[in-house]
């Protein structure tokens, strides 16, 4: 049922509305089994029910391991959601915003569609975890992730780019680095990921003849005192110690507090050098469900929905939940886990409710017992415990198979898969190198302590903005200079196509924000007032040398010379109180186009540039009584009264600034040097040559 709310957009666009009885969000085992089920118990279903998801496909997360270790294709652990769900009305995109009291659903279909809306009687969540690794610093600059088919094709990718990097350098600790791969969380994800990396590598190296086996290094990080803590700590140890059988090497009660693109930091202080890190780790509230809790005061058990057995949301008629995002009581008063043979029985028996309710039914509590647990540890071997009997060895790793196999929807899914499972035990595994890197204009690079950004003779290849955390550069002859938030460097040999000219390395742990070379030569060659900015900023990166041959200009005599022999005493000055009004009159008296801020101690603040008061003043920021101290005051560099000209000069080469404030031993301005001083000093003024108006 469609209609379109001329409203609903600014400026006149329409926004595309269309009424449903039932909405459901998330296209998981949830969300995808309740819309089967109302399905089949409706005449009308087309017409009654909508399923609103951010991809058009159903992933069978627990084959995703296999995708990502080169063993069966990605497209097999797809389900279209239009096929697996027919006869129901399916939308692509992201939820903006659920409004219970309108009852409707602002959704995102794509760039190039305006945004849709949903009304519904009955709302069904569903709509799963989303993944946050924040906390972990430099995890989502440099960890790989394990959620989607996206992130399994990149990691094979990726590992088998570590293979070909490694099979090039003939340097021990990069190939050592390249080779080691660490694996984050000890669950059913980890530890099938770790399994199926490790048989990747066992199966391909034999192509990589240049490559030492005792090279490879596969670490997999728990935090708990077990692996599989799902099925308990008998199956769970024996997991572990048949993983360090095969050479993989399990980390217990570990975490990993922080990582770089070259190191994986454990909180014990231990450093693994990799460039090579995988999270199964880290699932969080969907930030739809959380505003809605937030919103409504919905009952919730660490962000999960609190529902009735029926799944009605606590407090509810209209409002149900299943999945991930649901604490759905069971009958011993636990709470159904967050896993795929729960939430395909909660979404039958959902959509079984929903019809009972409207035909006014009574509604079916849901009650499942775990059929069991299973996990694959590679190399034809699973553990598991089904029906209460623990199974391992060959026996579970066949069980595994069969049951994964018989829980893949769809019929032409299944067959694809266990032709590709028995090519695999015929055949090695597929190492073409597909490039699914998307262009990234701006990127983050998280960076501890002693990490380095980049050594002097590297190629350049990205502009730095500091984001957070201290930077030095440095060269032969020591520290250059120290930069901190809001900093930036690398536009010189960026703008005049140089190798690297210093050493940069992080002094805490930081964040850099960068841009790459293609994107920065666009913008510094086809804006002018950018390009002149990062000319100007440029100067400050010279080398010693490049200095030095500046300083020589002006003669041994003038550099000798101490500061106090070129300083302008009792300069002008804006006080920090004056009102902006006040700070014009001053611009005019002295027709300067800088003057410095002090406090009434007569402290320097900084400089106040003419022009920016007049941009502020331009957009309205400021008014003329405004307080100078509210404006953009830029910051000083100082000197003292009795330095050689011969230091201060390097200093001045060193930076933009054309203008040092000369302070006393208080900190107190006295005055300020101007670099045209210095510059003219031993060039007296010829009155014979000189424009009529100076000689007069």
């Amino acid at each position: 049922m469609r209609s379109q709310d001329e409203t609903g957009m600014p400026g006149g666009i329409a926004t595309e509305t269309y009424s449903f009885p039932v909405v459901i969000l998330g296209g998981g085992f949830a969300g995808t089994y309740c819309a089967r089920a109302l399905t089949a118990g409706l005449h009308d279903a087309a017409e009654s029910v909508a399923l609103v998801a951010d991809q058009n496909a159903m992933l069978f997360h627990p084959m995703l391991a296999e995708v990502s270790g080169s063993s069966i294709s990605p497209l097999h652990v797809v389900n279209p959601l239009r096929q697996f769900c027919r006869g129901s009305s399916i939308f692509m995109g992201s939820v903006d915003e659920v409004d219970l009291d309108a009852q409707t659903v602002r959704f995102s279909p794509g760039p190039y569609v305006h945004d849709a809306i949903l009304k519904f009687e009955h709302l069904v969540l569903a709509i799963g975890s989303v993944v946050d690794v924040s906390r972990v610093p430099g995890m989502p600059e440099h960890g790989y992730l394990m959620k989607t088919v996206g992130d399994a094709i990149r990691l094979r990718a990726e590992v088998i780019q570590r293979l070909e990097e490694a099979s090039v350098s003939k340097t021990e600790a990069v190939r050592r680095r390249l080779l080691t791969f660490v694996v984050v969380g000890g669950g059913y994800s980890g530890v099938e990921t770790a399994g199926q990396i490790y048989d990747l590598l066992r199966d391909v190296r034999k192509f990589y003849p240049r490559l030492d086996r005792k090279e490879f290094r596969l670490v997999l990080v728990q935090s708990g005192p077990y692996l599989l803590p799902q099925i308990g700590e008998e199956l769970g140890r024996y997991c572990g110690e048949h993983l360090e059988k095969r050479g993989i090497e399990v980390r217990l009660n570990a975490l990993v507090t922080a990582i770089t693109a070259e190191r994986a930091i454990l909180n014990n202080g231990d450093v693994i050098e990799t460039n090579t890190v995988i999270t199964t780790v880290g699932n969080a509230t969907h930030p739809v469900i959380k505003k809605m809790i937030d919103r409504y005061q919905l009952a919730n058990s660490k962000g999960r929905l609190i529902t009735e057995p029926t799944m009605q949301v606590k407090g509810h008629e209209n409002l149900w939940a299943a999945g991930d995002c649901a604490a759905v009581p069971l009958t011993d008063g636990s709470v159904s886990p967050a896993t795929a043979q729960f939430a395909i029985r909660q979404g039958t028996v959902l959509g079984k409710n929903i019809i009972a309710l409207k035909s006014k039914r009574a509604l079916q509590p849901f009650g499942f017992k775990a059929l069991g647990e299973m996990a694959s540890l590679g190399h034809l071997n699973a553990v598991g415990k089904v029906f209460g009997f623990k199974v391992s060895g060959f026996l579970g790793w066949l069980m595994w198979r069969a049951v994964y196999l018989s829980k893949l929807p769809g019929l032409e899914r299944k067959l694809k898969v266990l032709i590709e499972w028995n090519l695999e035990l015929l055949f090695p595994r597929d190492i073409s190198l597909l490039d699914i890197k998307m262009t990234e204009v701006v990127g983050r690079v998280h960076l501890e302590k002693g990490d380095p950004v980049y050594h002097i003779g590297d190629p350049a290849f990205s502009f730095y903005v500091i984001e957070k955390g201290l930077v030095e550069l440095f060269d032969e002859n020591g520290p250059v200079r120290t930069l901190t938030h809001g900093h930036h460097f690398g536009e010189r040999e960026l703008l005049q196509k140089l190798k690297r000219q210093f050493n940069a390395t992080a002094l805490e742990p930081t964040t850099l924000l960068a841009l790459d070379k293609a994107t920065f030569d666009a913008l510094a060659q086809n804006s002018l007032t950018l390009g002149y900015l990062l000319n100007r900023s440029a100067v400050q990166y010279l080398t010693l040398d490049e200095r030095k041959a500046l300083v020589n200009q002006v003669s041994p005599e003038i550099r000798q010379k101490r500061v106090a022999d070129f300083m302008r005493p009792n300069p002008a000055v804006i006080h920090e109180t004056d009102s902006v009004r006040l700070a014009l009159k001053t611009f005019k008296q002295t027709a300067a186009s800088m003057l410095p801020v002090v406090n009434e101690d007569q402290m320097c603040k900084g400089w106040l540039r003419l022009e920016f008061v007049f941009d502020l003043l331009h957009q309205g920021k400021v008014g003329a009584k405004s307080a100078v101290h509210e404006l953009l005051i830029v910051p000083f560099i100082s000197v003292k009264a009795d330095e050689l000209v011969d230091q201060v000069l390097l200093r001045f080469a060193q930076t933009a600034d054309r203008q040092f404030a000369v302070e006393n031993g208080e900190g107190q301005l006295i005055g300020t040097l101007a670099l045209l001083d210095l510059v003219l000093a031993d060039e007296p003024i010829n009155d014979s040559s000189a424009p009529e108006s100076v000689a007069q």
